[in-house]
């Protein structure tokens, strides 16, 4: 009798079991419907045939960054099945090179193809930040709905709070019950609607700062991920250590300088640095930098002479969508990358030594030993290279003719063994930002002249001798006489040394005549009609310079350029 009540029992826990499985069925019907068994029967089917294809990510290693473009080389690690297998490795740029993906490493496998593909679904960062907004705006409208519940049970509150006489049975201590049961309501649903209000505000505040952020990124965040997908083939269970290196379009670094003078008797310090910036889609995470002197967008091979052809000119008729001398455009050669050099650098052991300079052949390198991180579509992050000490010879340049100032200079002698890039600079002198200036190393002299600012404490001026100044006619020519005067003062507490330029007009045409008359023992390039004067102006010296020219030419022209 016992067992058969304990059959009937558990019988009976069953059924129980069973209504609330059909009631929460019942209650998710909607989530159901429209939902049909096939589907699952697809999800068996899809999980058959994904047993050989493995999803690995990338580990980014070392980048070398061009002047522009990077090459990332990164490690995969990945275990295979027997048979083919297809790994589909993520945290790749989406603006890759394809041509130039390089596979290698250890493993008992056959590479049978390797394919680079867009996967406009694996942005992470939009993932990721389109998730939040979409979480945020749910608890706003969440907290929305509350305050809306919260206003209507008080205004159902208010609605009853009307309260009659004795005479329909309400006593004194009745009413004293209702008022506190009101008092201890408003009050309860008066707190909740502060703290949701509060929380109302919070939550709107996060969205608009994660719409922000989303508008701000702009087209970072609608890059499409990248992915290489690797077919692989082994004869049995495999783990493969997989090298993989390939060339990213949207990445490079530029120079940019800090040059420190304490004063006029001290070397140069100059902080040679780099903005490294890339957009390829994936972050660098503490990755091992070299800085690359080559810019393979400029391409590497040597452009070809061909024939040149002279004729007289015949002017027709421009054709529609033709060029205007004629002449073809020369297309630019296909970029060819530099080979990359291997890194042997150890770590170093104080701070202004992380930095290794390798020379090669076509560039030099640049080896960061401190890892960094640089985020794609971000700001630019700002790379320490080397510190020098430069010796420099100061000197001060004025060009009165266009400018009252005297401008100081510093000039440094073998200047290319420092391999400097031409880029700004950031010019501080004697502890104060006097400006930024420009370091170029195109020019082929063996002086590089770096200007540190101007310095209003040495006064220069020209002006027009006027009694000198004439027109007169001589015969069927013209002839104009020029004179300027050029007064200079040291008002420094020091002597320095002081170039003065100015210049003389050059005749391009045999009618037209200039004669020098008087330069006061200056520099002169006839070519160039420069004038240069070297002077050394002792502390509130003051020193006067004259220039005289003649200038003849015929009747009636008129003469440009004077």
């Amino acid at each position: 009798m016992q067992h058969s009540i304990a059959k009937k029992d558990a019988f009976a826990g069953r059924i129980i079991i069973f209504k609330n499985a059909l009631n929460l069925f019942v209650m998710k019907k909607s989530f159901f419907r429209g939902f049909p068994f096939f589907v699952f029967l697809l999800g068996m089917r899809i999980f058959v045939f994904s047993q050989n294809q493995v999803r690995v990510e990338a580990e980014n290693q070392h980048i070398t960054v061009f002047l522009n473009r990077a090459q990332i080389d990164a490690k995969v690690k990945a275990t295979v099945q027997t048979g083919t297998t297809k790994l589909i490795i993520s945290n790749i740029a989406s603006t890759i090179d394809a041509n130039s993906i390089q596979v290698g490493g250890k493993g008992d496998v056959v590479i049978m193809g390797v394919k680079f593909k867009h996967n406009y679904l694996g942005n992470k960062k939009r993932n990721v930040l389109e998730d939040s907004i979409r979480i945020t705006r749910t608890e706003v409208e969440t907290i929305d709905m509350l305050i809306k519940v919260a206003d209507n049970e008080r205004n159902m509150l208010m609605a009853n709070a009307s309260i009659k006489n004795e005479k329909d049975g309400v006593t004194p201590e009745d009413l004293k019950e209702m008022l506190d049961f009101f008092r201890t309501k408003l009050t309860e649903i008066g707190t909740r609607q502060m703290q949701l209000a509060r929380q109302s505000k919070e939550a709107n505040d996060k969205l608009a700062r994660l719409q922000r952020q989303l508008t701000s990124q702009g087209g970072n965040l609608n890059q499409p991920a990248g992915e290489i997908e690797l077919t692989v083939s082994s004869k049995a269970n495999a783990t493969l250590d997989i090298n993989l290196s390939y060339v990213a379009n949207a990445a490079g670094w530029s120079p940019v300088y800090d040059i420190r003078a304490k004063d006029v008797r001290s070397d140069i310090a100059l902080a040679y640095r780099a903005n490294v910036y890339q957009s390829t889609g994936i972050d660098w995470k503490n990755v091992r930098l070299t800085l690359s002197t080559s810019n393979p967008s400029e391409g590497g091979t040597k452009p070809e002479l061909s024939a040149q052809y002279v004729s007289v000119y015949e002017p027709v008729p421009l054709a529609r969508g033709g060029s205007v001398d004629g002449r073809a455009m020369y297309a630019a050669p296909k970029a060819v990358m530099a080979e990359e050099v291997k890194d042997s650098a150890d770590n170093f052991a104080t701070t202004a030594d992380f930095v290794n300079t390798i020379q090669t052949t076509l560039a030099v390198n640049f080896d960061i030993t401190t890892p960094y991180t640089v985020i794609s579509g971000g700001n630019p992050e700002m790379v320490d290279i080397q510190n020098f000490n430069l010796p420099a010879t100061y000197k001060y340049y004025a060009v009165p003719k266009y400018d009252k100032d005297a401008f100081l200079t510093a000039i440094i002698t073998n200047w290319e063994k420092y391999n400097l890039l031409p880029g700004s600079a950031n010019i501080y002198f004697e502890g104060t930002f006097v400006g930024t200036s420009n370091i170029g190393n195109s020019d082929t002299k063996d002086s590089l002249l770096i200007s540190l600012g101007r310095d209003k404490k040495i006064i220069t001026k020209r002006e027009v001798i006027e009694e000198y100044k004439a027109r007169r006619n001589i015969g069927s020519n013209v002839r104009e006489s020029f004179g300027y005067r050029i007064t200079l003062r040291n008002t420094k507490s020091e002597p320095i040394d002081i170039v003065i330029e100015d210049q003389i007009p050059i005749s391009q045409d045999s009618r037209i005549e200039v004669e020098t008359e008087e330069i006061q023992g200056a520099e002169y390039n006839k070519e160039t009609g420069k004038l240069i004067w070297r002077l050394t102006l002792q502390p509130l010296d003051n020193k006067e310079l004259t220039l005289k020219y003649n200038v003849k030419y015929p009747k009636g022209k008129n003469i440009q350029g004077l």
